[in-house]
């Protein structure tokens, strides 16, 4: 699983933004016929979804679309067996869905499942498809694996993060959870702090820590260490990430240094204290956190101790300028992100323009003729 070298010529013709369409599209509108690419992993791959800098400037560019209202985003979809977000350890389905506009019009959903006891089955705990569709005709353009697209844009979305609030030169990254998602947001943070010396990884299953340092450190030369108690992961860390399925605070006060930077992935994985003493508190979408309903800051709205206005910024706003990331050495700064359609969407296309180009994947029919007009 490596990462596809960049051709020059090709990303000079991804430039020029899908701004042209694939010649694909085209095959939609011959007589009637309707016929979508289909993209398994290896395409996928083959395709450079690992491409963790190209994958920061596609979502960096779909954060901008959203932050000034050029696109569309309907409300995260989650099908679970109860309201209570605990039913969620048997399992659930998020349904994420976008229509971007400006110069990359692309429109499509994800499908994505997360059922933590797969891990027994010797299967991911999370498994995804990806549809994107014309925005002209509403056709199906392309079904894509999406399990390792929605992961990365994650690592990028904690890379971007990164790259605004992070302290200057930071050194030392903390991470707790080493799932799927674990080896992407390795790979953001090599990306965007390039001047990181060690990066210690805790699970509750040490030998799942051990294995996923091992991996990262083959493939991408990670500095990646595991450890066996999160306050060893966190000890004078710069940067603190939390990625697990976790219901109850794991991340106390005592744990962060002043002047750090925490990163909120999932649920109520830190303590309320820890968020209250934040100088600024950012979201990727706070209303989209809001919606989800299941990270600390969102439960801590739900229970009046974090107004709207407490909210210092939204990631798009710092990266268009409007307002500044990091200001002081000193601030510590709490970034939360659950997860936006609109940049499941962006990297989606972004990964079908370049399967086109390279000639990748399968072109299945829908239909030859359709049955009714």
């Amino acid at each position: 699983m490596g990462e596809a070298p960049v051709d020059l010529n090709e990303a000079a013709q991804l430039s020029s933004a899908s701004l042209t369409l694939p010649a694909h599209r085209g095959k939609q509108h011959c007589s009637g016929r309707a016929e979508f690419l289909y993209l398994d992993q290896e395409a996928v791959l083959a395709a450079g979804v690992l491409d963790m800098r190209r994958a920061m400037s596609v979502v960096a560019d779909a954060l901008t679309l959203y932050q000034t209202g050029q696109c569309r985003q309907p409300h995260k979809v989650v099908l679970r067996e109860s309201d209570d977000p605990r039913s969620e350890d048997r399992g659930r389905i998020n349904g994420l869905f976008a229509l971007l506009g400006g110069k990359v019009r692309a429109m499509g959903m994800k499908w994505i499942a997360s059922f933590p006891t797969n891990l027994d089955r010797g299967l991911p705990r999370g498994s995804g498809l990806i549809i994107l569709n014309s925005p002209d005709t509403g056709l199906p353009l392309a079904l894509l694996d999406g399990t390792l697209i929605s992961a990365v844009r994650t690592g990028a979305v904690t890379a971007l993060g990164g790259r605004y609030l992070a302290p200057r030169g930071a050194r030392k990254a903390g991470m707790v959870g080493a799932g799927v998602q674990a080896r992407t947001q390795i790979l953001g943070l090599m990306s965007a702090l390039p001047e990181l010396e060690e990066i210690r990884l805790v699970d509750r299953f040490p030998e799942r820590a051990r294995a996923v340092s091992e991996e990262c450190r083959n493939r991408w030369q990670a500095p990646v260490v595991a450890v066996e108690s999160i306050a060893e992961a966190l000890e004078d860390a710069d940067v603190a990430v939390t990625l697990t399925t976790a219901h109850e605070p794991l991340v106390r006060v005592e744990h962060i240094k002043h002047g750090a930077l925490t990163i909120q992935l999932a649920g109520h994985e830190c303590e309320f204290d820890l968020v209250a003493q934040c100088q600024k508190v950012v979201a990727d979408s706070w209303e989209v956190v809001k919606h989800r309903g299941v990270a600390t800051p969102a439960l801590m709205h739900a229970h009046g101790l974090l107004r709207d206005e407490d909210i210092y910024a939204e990631l798009g706003e710092l990266i268009l300028g409007r307002k500044p990331g990091r200001e002081t050495e000193r601030e510590r700064i709490h970034f939360v992100h659950n997860g936006m359609g609109v940049e499941d969407v962006a990297l989606a296309f972004d990964v079908y323009r370049t399967a086109c180009l390279r000639n990748l994947g399968q072109h299945l029919t829908l239909w030859e003729k359709p049955l009714w007009l």
